[in-house]
């Protein structure tokens, strides 16, 4: 119980967000649906530090008590703005549900969508969407991790589920031309399954396939919290393989799980996505369909106590390293 806590803690560390307005009658209006939490915060600034000279912008937190009712009153009170801003999966859920139910009013909004996880489906109904990826490339990562950790990392279990089937299949031909092979597990949606699924993966992959490290994508489902106490852990203690995420929160010394991970920038994102509204205007506003973008700035985080753990002090780099992370 008390492990079980303390990863929701460590994934939920939110802080709140209030709602902000930066006004000019004469500019475009630019509204941004934002999740509260401290990296949705980090990646708003990042924006609205951009764009608040050029645009009147409106900041709108989005939570569980949120209604369709409330998003079109904020639309309507701007007289349908030129583009919206939408930060996390929860901020583009709400928006999606409004969406489908005035097609009419929102086909004109531009929409820009930052620091939500399998962008590419969490988008799906909306027009006209300019989204930057927040995963991190598994070709990016182990690349990275490989630069920190001087022992091979030639051949690396992958858990994952079937919406991202083919993003695994993807980068695991970029992989090779690395000359790193992937091991990938398809783990089932069967809640019933699941449980017995990753545990029984883990095992090949470290006991069997004799991996050198493991990479984790982010999937919801696979790191719920009591799977994470239950099966990762436990798992994880019995065999000291070093384990790749892409949250920092999964790379907390306190949790004791992850390894190494490497993370788009929130403030970089907000940037990105700033270049991206100045970019719509330009072009007046026209951009159709839906494009997805790599984000362009990430950094690398190392669990200190973890990779101690798995490795001699002397066999890893921290002068590689973005940010060391010790107890």
């Amino acid at each position: 119980m008390k492990c079980a806590l303390l990863i929701v803690l460590l994934l939920n560390c939110f802080i709140q967000a209030q709602d902000t307005e930066y006004l000019n009658s004469e500019n475009d209006q630019v509204v941004i649906f934002a999740t509260k939490g401290s990296i949705f915060d980090q990646a708003r600034n990042g924006l609205v530090n951009e764009i608040r000279d050029d645009f009147s912008v409106s900041v709108i937190e989005i939570n569980e008590n949120t209604s369709i009712g409330d998003i079109d009153s904020v639309i309507d009170s701007y007289n349908v703005p030129k583009a919206v801003v939408l930060i996390g999966n929860n901020a583009i859920r709400s928006y999606v549900k409004y969406a489908n139910q005035n097609k009419q009013k929102t086909k004109s909004i531009q929409v820009v969508t930052i620091l939500a996880l399998d962008v590419q489906r969490a988008v799906s109904g909306i027009e006209n969407v300019n989204a930057i990826a927040y995963e991190t490339p598994m070709l990016t990562a182990l690349v990275s991790f490989r630069r920190v950790f001087s022992k091979p990392v030639d051949k690396v279990g992958v858990l994952y589920r079937n919406p991202l089937k083919q993003f695994i299949e993807k980068h695991t031909h970029y992989c090779a031309r690395e000359k790193i092979s992937i091991k990938g597990i398809e783990i089932s949606d069967d809640t019933s399954k699941i449980e017995l699924d990753i545990s029984s993966a883990l095992q090949n992959l470290i006991r069997t396939e004799k991996v050198d490290a493991l990479w984790i994508p982010n999937d919801n489902v696979l790191l719920k919290p009591e799977y994470l106490g239950n099966i990762w852990l436990p798992e994880l203690k019995k065999k000291k393989v070093p384990l790749i995420v892409g949250v920092e929160a999964l790379v907390n010394p306190e949790l004791n799980f992850g390894t190494f991970a490497v993370i788009p920038d929130p403030v970089a994102l907000g940037e990105q996505a700033a270049e991206i509204v100045y970019n719509l205007k330009a072009d007046d506003w026209q951009h159709s369909g839906v494009m997805i973008h790599p984000a362009i700035s990430m950094y690398s985080v190392l669990n200190l106590k973890k990779a101690y753990e798995i490795a001699a002090k002397e066999d890893f780099k921290t002068y590689e390293v973005s940010k060391i992370l010790k107890k």
